[in-house]
């Protein structure tokens, strides 16, 4: 399994502190506005990390009809229902 690269886990961390930032404000009872420039933050920082993992170079060999579900045996896909 390849390990993912450190720009990706960098964005997901990022992402992560905002949203940590975020409500460490609340907790510490900031001005209004201080709160909403952390919410602001937060939902940059999503958009941000999303596009960094959709543009993540990863792949893989496993396909999804050859994988789909495969702790399940019933639901998987041509097992001949």
């Amino acid at each position: 399994m390849k390990s993912h690269s450190k720009p990706l886990c960098r964005g997901i961390g990022m992402a992560g502190a905002a949203m940590v930032a975020y409500l460490a404000a609340i907790l510490l009872d900031l001005q209004f506005p201080a709160v909403l420039a952390f919410l602001g933050l937060c939902f940059v920082a999503n958009v941000w990390m999303v596009i960094r993992i959709l543009k993540d170079p990863y792949s893989t060999e496993k396909t999804f009809d050859e994988y789909f579900y495969e702790d399940r045996e019933d639901l998987r896909r041509g097992n001949g229902d």
